[in-house]
């Protein structure tokens, strides 16, 4: 089960945020993720003041060159589309006028932070949103500070019902020693709901999981690989009932 991982967090569009820059990278990024055993894709084109906010119709034409490209590769090589959303007022409003993606159509949205942002902030952010009846994850939860100073508040935000997605780097210790601590303690207390490369291009912030999976398998066990880096994101590409 080290080949069948799914990314949902990965900014792999051509030229519409600080993502991959071209069609050519966006493919080079393509053939790493399925050297790395990634077999389905979430694109999650950041929608952010400073970073990117194509529209809708303009990620979907992109997602579709994304598809095609994939599709090359292995036919069974599965893309699909969300967003990033960086968290400001006009949210609630955007998701609601289809200003702004959801993941794969469904209820869920990946919203993330500033990362000094204080934990009451982010913690009535997230309140609205699920009170608008979105399931929420909260994008790289390793990088706010407010939770790795104080890991309690993140069991907080876990009975909440915020769902907690992680960067498959800051695993195997790319965000140094202290991120990869608090690592361990979202794991060990069951908070992490799914893993993600958040990879930006071919070169440094790169699409790699294999690493960060075989570590989890070995110090959490199989099951535990299956859950975080295919089972949990699965749950947003299910057909919704009607």
């Amino acid at each position: 089960m080290l080949d069948n991982f799914i990314d949902m967090h990965v900014h792999i569009l051509p030229g519409v945020d600080d993502g991959a820059e071209d069609i050519k990278e966006m493919e080079e990024m393509l053939k790493i993720a399925y050297s790395e055993g990634i077999r389905c894709i979430i694109a999650t084109p950041h929608h952010h003041p400073r970073r990117g906010k194509e529209s809708p119709e303009v990620l979907r034409k992109k997602a579709a060159l994304l598809r095609k490209s994939a599709h090359e590769i292995d036919e069974h090589f599965r893309i699909y589309l969300g967003t990033e959303i960086f968290f400001g007022q006009d949210v609630l409003e955007k998701l609601k006028e289809g200003q702004v993606l959801t993941m794969n159509r469904r209820n869920y949205v990946l919203v993330e932070f500033s990362p000094s942002e204080p934990f009451s902030y982010i913690k009535q952010s997230l309140q609205q949103l699920m009170m608008a009846g979105y399931e929420v994850i909260l994008a790289h939860a390793e990088r706010y500070r407010c939770l790795t100073e104080e890991p309690e508040l993140a069991e907080q935000l876990g009975d909440m019902g915020i769902l907690l997605q992680i960067n498959a780097g800051s695993i195997t210790g790319d965000g140094g020693r202290r991120i990869r601590k608090f690592i361990r303690y979202l794991m060990e207390e069951d908070l992490v709901f799914c893993v993600g490369t958040d990879a930006h291009s071919a070169r440094s912030r790169v699409p790699r999981m294999k690493k960060a999976a075989e570590y989890v398998k070995k110090k959490y066990g199989e099951e535990y690989v299956r859950k975080i880096f295919y089972e949990n994101a699965k749950m947003m590409l299910r057909k919704e009932k009607k």
